[in-house]
């Protein structure tokens, strides 16, 4: 697990609430055992995406969420639960997901089929626009994965 306190990718973020908004806060997080810091940059992530959907089309939104990095990046504490490994690794875009992997985080998230074909073909169609058009049988000695029809 990564100490966010020391890690120059996350910055400290501090507000004030009422006292029972913050009780009741911190006792759900426990009961759910997830950590008050990944609770509360689910809630930050969804104020964004609301206050930026107010100034865009729905359309530019969902172009937002194009590959499964960034659907794992949006939507990170409600996957902690899923049994997916590697969700940091995923979320940075560094290792790409098994299909079976990819197929627990659709259903956890109720993706539709139509957009987790997008997904799926935005995330390798991005994949070999980052090796110059080489296929992925070629840069890689796994063989690229199957059994998950989209």
């Amino acid at each position: 697990m990564t100490d966010r306190r020391r890690c120059e990718d996350y910055k400290q973020v501090s507000g004030y609430v009422p006292v029972e908004l913050a009780r009741e806060f911190k006792s759900i997080c426990a009961r759910e055992g997830v950590s008050q810091s990944d609770a509360l940059e689910e809630m930050i992530r969804e104020w964004l995406g609301k206050k930026t959907a107010s100034n865009s089309s729905q359309l530019e939104q969902a172009n937002r969420l194009i590959t499964i990095a960034d659907v794992v990046r949006a939507n990170m504490t409600k996957l902690k639960r899923c049994g997916v490994k590697n969700l940091q690794a995923l979320a940075k875009g560094e290792v790409l997901p098994t299909p079976g992997d990819f197929a627990i985080i659709m259903s956890s998230l109720a993706i539709p089929e139509e957009e987790q074909k997008m997904i799926w073909q935005k995330t390798f169609s991005s994949l070999n626009n980052d090796f110059g058009g080489v296929n992925e049988c070629e840069r890689s000695e796994s063989p690229k994965p199957t059994g998950l029809e989209l």
